[in-house]
C-alpha cells in the first residue's frame, strides 16, 4: 500500500471510518457514522495507516475524523478570513502589495478537519484553474507590482504534472518573480513527490516550497524521502505549522516536530494561531498556551528550528507575530514592534 503510486492513492482514498479501521485492524467505535457532514471526510490509505487509536487521542485520526463538535458547529460555516473580499478576480486572493495567492483547486489528497478553507469546500467555490488562471494573468499585467505568487488550494499537487507545470510556466511567463507552492502531499501522500516532476519544476526555480506538518508521527520514512527528493533538487522548503488542541499544544511534541523538519532541511516558518473557522473550536487553544510554548522553545531549540508565532488578522493587517503580543483574558494585546 505504502509502495501504491500517488494516483492509486487518490483513487483508493477511504471515505468512512469502518475503512480506516479495517485498514489498520483497529475496533470500530459506535454510532461514529460521519457520511452526513458536508465537509465529506477522505484519507489516503497511505495517511490513514499512520492511525494507532480510532479516537480523537490519536492525533492523526484528530485530523482526520470529524469530531462530534464539528458536526454540531459546522452549520455555521462562512469565510471568517474574508478572502472574499480581498478577491480582485476568482481565484486570487490579494491582501498584500506585493503578493498574492492563487487557488488552482479545492482538492486534496486528505482532507484536514482543520481546514481555514472548509467554507469553500462546502459551498463549492472554486471553479477550475483553466476557468481562472487567464483572468488571473490579466489581472496581474495591469499590476506588475505582483512580484510573488503562492499557488494553493486545496492541495495544487492534486492535479496532473503537466497541469501544475502549466500553472507555474504561466505565472513566470507573466513576469512573477517569486513562485511558492503550498503542498500537505509530503504529509499525506509523499508518492507524489517523484523524481520526474522534481526534474520538470526545477527548470523554473526558484520554487518555494511550503508544506504543512503539524506532528512527529507524520514525519516518517516515505515522507523523509518525499522531502530528501524536494532539497536535493534544489528546492528551499518551509513548514507551516498549525496549533491544535489535542494534537500538538504542547512544548515536547513540537519541539521533537521542530528537531525532525531541520534534520531533514525543512525550516519551521510558522506556527499557527488556529483560525476561527466554525466547525474547528474543538482544536482552539489558549492564547497563553502558544506564548508559553514559544517561549519554552526557545530556551530548548536553536534559532532555525523555531518558527515565528502567528495570529491572521484578516480585517486589519494579516499576518501578525504573537512575539509582539501579550494576552490577557485569552484577548490578543499587541504592542509595537
Amino acid at each position: 500500500m505504502k509502495t501504491d503510486s500517488w494516483q492509486q492513492q487518490l483513487k483508493n482514498r477511504l471515505t468512512t471510518l469502518q475503512e480506516i479501521c479495517e485498514l489498520n485492524g483497529l475496533p470500530c467505535p459506535q454510532g461514529s457514522d460521519v457520511s452526513q457532514i458536508s465537509m465529506r471526510m477522505f484519507v489516503t490509505p497511505y495517511y490513514a495507516s499512520l492511525i494507532e487509536k480510532a479516537d480523537h487521542s490519536d492525533p492523526i485520526f484528530a485530523m482526520t475524523v470529524p469530531s462530534p463538535e464539528e458536526i454540531k458547529n459546522e452549520q455555521n460555516s462562512c469565510d471568517p478570513l474574508e478572502e472574499e473580499k480581498f478577491m480582485p478576480v476568482p481565484g486570487l486572493i490579494r491582501r498584500y502589495h506585493d503578493r498574492a495567492v492563487y487557488t488552482a483547486t479545492l482538492n486534496c489528497a486528505s482532507r484536514c478537519r482543520h481546514c481555514t478553507r472548509r467554507w469553500q469546500i462546502i459551498k463549492n467555490a472554486c471553479s477550475s484553474w483553466r476557468e481562472t488562471l487567464p483572468k488571473v494573468l490579466d489581472y496581474l499585467k495591469d499590476h506588475p507590482e505582483i512580484e510573488e505568487i503562492i499557488i494553493s488550494g486545496g492541495d495544487p499537487l492534486t492535479l496532473p504534472d503537466d497541469e501544475i507545470l502549466e500553472i507555474i510556466s504561466s505565472f513566470k511567463k507573466q513576469g512573477v518573480k517569486i513562485l511558492r507552492l503550498g503542498t500537505r502531499m509530503p504529509v499525506t501522500c509523499p508518492m507524489r513527490i517523484t523524481d520526474d516532476l522534481c526534474q520538470k519544476m526545477k527548470a523554473f526555480s526558484p520554487i518555494w516550497i511550503q508544506t504543512h506538518f503539524n506532528h512527529p508521527k507524520e514525519v516518517t520514512e516515505e515522507a523523509k524521502e518525499a522531502l530528501g527528493k524536494l532539497a536535493d533538487s534544489g528546492f528551499p522548503i518551509n513548514n507551516q505549522t498549525v496549533l491544535l488542541k489535542g494534537v500538538n499544544d504542547n512544548t515536547e511534541t513540537l519541539e521533537k516536530l521542530f528537531r525532525l523538519l531541520v534534520i531533514n532541511r525543512v525550516r519551521p516558518y510558522y506556527l499557527f494561531q488556529c483560525d476561527k473557522i466554525p466547525g474547528t473550536e474543538h482544536f482552539w487553544t489558549p492564547l497563553e498556551t502558544g506564548l508559553k510554548i514559544m517561549k519554552e522553545l526557545r530556551e530548548r531549540l536553536s534559532g532555525i528550528a523555531i518558527p515565528t508565532f502567528i495570529v491572521d488578522r484578516p480585517a486589519l493587517d494579516g499576518k501578525v507575530p504573537l512575539s509582539y503580543a501579550t494576552s490577557k483574558e485569552n484577548e490578543i494585546v499587541f504592542s509595537e514592534i
